[in-house]
């Protein structure tokens, strides 16, 4: 039988988390080191600066989730309140920790420094709890055992976390018997709506054997992301993989990786291993799609440069686009896109060429060619697609994006033939 996960909550602490002062990584990171040892992250919340708020959050988790995990409010100043609220919790008192004195002083004396008495008093440890060693900083962690239940208190400071996170929490963990239960695959697709990817899968995702499916929408495409479950690391496996199987036979167009790659790396691989080039014209992109395609280590083996061309002067000397073509059908449009992507393809001499004109905004809109219009094209000697897209970015930037991603989209598909979409 399939073994239920141990149940685990993280509370962040700190009111730079609610105010959007901070960007709170620490959630992301502790729920995937949990749920790669095989505990289940029920809930995740973050609370200000305030002792009653604090106090409120950890009791709840206690009665509801066997692991609390809390970051934040550890260190020596007057709106770090955790430790204190933590001790009220379970009824005890601070003293002095003798060890946890020792590694703060040596600490400063490494750097040189006279150590404050504000600092000092982070040695001050809830009777009871553990000290966890703090290797980046001076504030420890803490460990709370009561009840069958654990709450680890750690640092905010992301890297101060992360090393006790590894270090301590995730081998304290693992040696009280929680072994990895679940295995992850993860799906990215671009090119197809959230909803309409979901609408694909929807009845296929309730019948799949041990596996729960979880939507990661991006500005560029939707990640599928997929947990497998079982009374082992192998059941889980296997559940995964079948899992992955069948939701790819749903949407195979449309999946470009299965894992971390991203698009330009897919594409950087199918150039180098059919050993063809590529070069790039762009309007309203500026050189994104120049910059993503050399974000990749070795680009250099299949991209051979570009032209950024906003000027219709640009586009017929350097690129070949007649002036009855921009004339007739205006900048923006298939004919002028399909024209750059082959004279950029001529001038660079490369297998294949792919172009880039549209409106970004804010400005440059009209009533037939509104923001967010952008026609993409590929050029080779066997053939020439175009396409052309409605984006809907909030923004200039989201639309450059979103152009960028789907240029790179339509050349993977040319590289696979597959059709432009279905």
């Amino acid at each position: 039988m399939t073994r239920t996960p141990v149940r685990a909550e993280i509370i962040t602490i700190g009111r730079e988390l609610l105010d959007g002062t901070r960007v709170d990584t620490n959630t992301s990171t502790i729920a995937r080191a949990l749920a790669a040892i095989g505990a289940s992250v029920e809930r995740a919340t973050s609370v200000p600066d305030d002792p009653a708020a604090i106090e409120r959050a950890i009791v709840h988790a206690l009665e509801t989730v066997e692991i609390v995990v809390t970051t934040g409010g550890l260190g020596p100043t007057s709106d770090d309140r955790t430790k204190q609220v933590v001790a009220r919790i379970f009824g005890r008192g601070l003293a002095l920790d003798e060890g946890v004195l020792a590694a703060i002083r040596a600490r400063y004396e490494s750097l040189g420094r006279e150590l404050p008495e504000l600092v000092a008093s982070q040695a001050m440890v809830p009777e009871g709890a553990r000290a966890i060693e703090n290797a980046r900083g001076t504030a420890p962690g803490l460990l709370f055992q009561e009840d069958g239940g654990l709450l680890f208190a750690l640092p905010g400071v992301p890297s101060e976390m992360r090393a006790m996170l590894e270090n301590y929490v995730v081998p304290f963990l693992e040696g009280t018997g929680l072994r990895r239960v679940t295995a992850e695959r993860l799906l990215r697709t671009t090119g197809i709506p959230e909803s309409v990817l979901a609408e694909r899968i929807a009845s296929l995702s309730k019948r799949l054997a041990r596996t729960d499916v979880a939507y990661l929408p991006r500005l560029t495409g939707v990640d599928i992301r997929l947990i497998g479950r079982g009374a082992s690391a192998r059941e889980a496996e296997e559940a995964v993989v079948k899992a992955a199987a069948k939701i790819r036979e749903k949407i195979e167009p449309y999946v470009y990786a299965e894992g971390a790659q991203s698009l330009e790396e897919v594409v950087g691989y199918l150039l180098s291993m059919n050993g063809r080039t590529v070069s790039v014209a762009e309007s309203c992109t500026g050189g994104r799609l120049g910059w993503q395609i050399t974000r990749q280590p070795g680009s250099s083996g299949y991209f051979t440069g570009g032209v950024i061309a906003y000027s219709d002067d640009l586009k017929r000397r350097l690129l070949g686009v007649r002036a009855g073509e921009l004339r007739g059908h205006g900048a923006v449009s298939g004919r002028v896109a399909a024209r750059m992507a082959a004279g950029v393809r001529a001038k660079a001499r490369t297998d294949y060429g792919v172009a880039i004109t549209g409106i970004a905004g804010p400005s440059g809109a009209t009533e037939d060619k509104p923001i967010g219009l952008v026609w993409i094209a590929v050029s080779s000697d066997a053939e020439e697609r175009t396409r052309e897209l409605r984006l809907s970015g909030g923004d200039r930037d989201e639309v450059r994006a979103q152009a960028s991603q789907a240029a790179l989209e339509l050349l993977r598909r040319t590289l696979l033939g597959l059709p432009e979409s279905d």
